[in-house]
């Protein structure tokens, strides 16, 4: 397990860094702020309002009155205000930092990823989802607890000298208390979050090798371990837990302790009538609003310390990537100060591979040596192969996901290093092996390939795919909801909508893998149909083991032994193709 970093306090400066956070600090501040003052303004006009009630007739109710209602519907906007922006914003600045995470973790070159696809699934999902009480309330409260309670004890000192040194010698005592527990709840989330991690890491390790662990009749013995580690996290969330409230116990309790030693006084001096009833009543209404904002910072801080320990270790994986070396042998890539150079068409000059020499992604034996392949404009090439014969990497060098070791992908005179990663994948699509699906609806699902298509565009590509039975058995149709990772459909429905969705997106060239698995004879034959008229004109690498798929081809290679060969060596399963395969 990894060892958890230290506490570091409150403050995490490499988030602070982000525009999205210092906006929604800087907005929720200035309302904190403005409800603060409207305490204030509630206080006078209720005390005075109190003490008329009680028989001084000087006071005119109407003018407080009026000023009662303003701050007390000011108060409650800001409120409304604060919710809203801490909600808007912590959504904005964990969209940043996840597209960053998952950046760093996919950035092509570098040394090997700090984390694993389970630890980087981990932070970006449950890990940054934690950092919602922390962005959008705790960053504002702690601003909040350093000016409001000094404003208001000031206030206290001008309505009574008494209550203000009482007031102000008891807030010296906040911070101490708060900063002892506050170190413990921070050590005890690292170190919870670390299990969080390890957790992660487990499951994934299970779930990969579940086929293995069932066949050597082992799972039972990795439930047991499971168990063991989901007991461990269940003792230290309630550890954290504790400490947590504990620490709100302790707060409260110096709270009210320090309302009392302002009241007793005023009740005694009111007695005496060395201080006037308004007076004594306004400092008893805004005395607890002085802790209240230190009460409100050490909860939230205490709610966010998951969120915050999973921040740190994100940016601690952004910044290990972003100095990671090049891994084509130390040297920077040709063109590194042309990356906004245009971006060549893949329908108009030849996409290459030249003399490569590549690796999978987390692996260190090379499953391409010196392999070399052209792709003209408007050809289609299928490629076939043994399973680990470098199908995907050959794929992943061409989105630029897999950099070569050796070699050099080009289009038409450039290196693909050259280029733009991103304006370089905004002309190609990319159907993987196992597609996924969102949570979202079906129309959702499709139109992360293109987000302008229309209802009947999703359509007609569906029923292209043979998809005319799932829209009618679909509820809702196009809006029906499928679920965590496609539970609504089976696999060959999944199949037919990530084909449509790869097929939506305006692309150049198609780097389709295994696009007719999971589906039947009849559907395949539909499919492949449908295929070859989408990618008529257009340029396109399959790679695929099903025969009938060799028919879309305008070329057929073999890769073998880490280099592409012609036709000829292709499996007898694929040379006695129905479609007619050269051989």
């Amino acid at each position: 397990m990894r060892a958890p970093s230290p506490a570091r306090g409150p403050l995490e400066h490499r988030l602070l860094g982000q525009g999205a956070v210092r906006r929604t600090v800087a907005a929720s501040v200035a309302l904190g702020l403005l409800a603060s003052g409207s305490i204030v303004v509630q206080a006078l006009a209720l005390s005075r309002l109190l003490a008329g009630a009680m028989g001084d007739a000087r006071l005119d109710p109407l003018p407080d009155v009026a000023w009662l209602a303003g701050a007390v519907a000011l108060r409650g906007l800001c409120a409304v205000a604060s919710e809203l922006v801490a909600a808007r914003g912590s959504e904005a600045a964990k969209a940043v930092l996840r597209a960053r995470l998952l950046g760093a973790a996919l950035r092509p070159g570098g040394g090997p990823p700090a984390a694993g696809p389970a630890e980087v699934a981990t932070l970006a999902g449950r890990g940054l989802d934690a950092l919602d009480p922390y962005i959008g309330r705790c960053l504002p409260d702690l601003v909040l607890a350093a000016t409001v309670p000094i404003a208001l004890a000031t206030v206290i000192g001008s309505l009574d000298w008494v209550s203000g040194i009482v007031v102000a010698v008891v807030l010296v005592l906040f911070p101490t208390f708060g900063l002892l527990v506050g170190e413990s709840s921070t050590r005890l989330a690292t170190a919870r979050w670390a299990q969080v991690e390890a957790f992660g890491r487990q499951i994934a390790d299970v779930f990969e090798g579940l086929p293995t662990l069932r066949a050597l009749g082992r799972s039972a013995q990795q439930r047991a371990r499971i168990a063991g580690a989901g007991e461990a996290l269940r003792q230290a969330s309630l550890s954290t837990l504790r400490v947590a409230l504990l620490s709100a116990l302790v707060l409260d309790t110096l709270a009210s302790v320090s309302v009392a030693m302002v009241a007793v006084p005023l009740g005694l001096r009111l007695l005496d009538g060395s201080i006037h009833l308004s007076a004594a009543l306004a400092v008893l209404i805004i005395a607890p609003e002085v802790f209240l904002p230190l009460r409100r910072a050490s909860a939230e801080f205490h709610e966010s310390t998951e969120g915050l320990a999973a921040a740190r270790r994100a940016m601690d994986l952004i910044q290990a990537r972003a100095s990671d070396p090049p891994r084509s042998g130390g040297v920077p890539s040709p063109g590194a100060a042309a990356r906004g150079a245009p971006v060549p068409d893949p329908a108009r000059v030849p996409v290459t591979l030249h003399r490569v020499r590549a690796a999978p992604p987390g692996r260190e034996r090379p499953v391409l040596d010196g392999a070399s392949l052209r792709i003209h404009p408007g050809e289609t090439v299928l490629v076939v192969g043994a399973n680990g014969a470098g199908k995907t990497t050959t794929l992943a060098l061409l989105t630029g996901f897999v950099v070569p070791s050796e070699g050099a992908v080009r289009v038409g005179d450039l290196d693909l290093r050259e280029l733009d990663p991103g304006l370089w994948r905004r002309r190609l699509s990319y159907l993987p092996e196992r597609p996924a699906l969102l949570a979202a609806s079906l129309a959702d699902n499709l139109r992360l390939a293109d987000p302008a298509a229309g209802d009947a565009r999703l359509r007609e590509l569906l029923e292209a795919m043979g998809g005319a039975d799932l829209l009618a058995r679909l509820p809702d149709g196009l809006a029906t909801r499928l679920g965590e990772g496609g539970r609504a459909v089976s696999a060959g429905e999944r199949q037919r909508i990530a084909l449509a969705r790869a097929l939506l997106r305006p692309a150049s060239l198609y780097l389709l893998d295994e696009p007719t698995v999971h589906l039947d004879e009849a559907s395949e034959a539909r499919v492949v149909e449908a295929l070859r008229r989408h990618l008529e004109g257009r340029s396109a690498l399959i790679v695929s083991h099903r025969p009938a798929v060799a028919g879309l081809a305008d070329r057929v290679v073999a890769l073998e032994a880490g280099s592409f060969t012609p036709a000829g060596a292709l499996p007898p399963a694929v040379r006695r193709s129905p479609l007619g395969v050269p051989a």
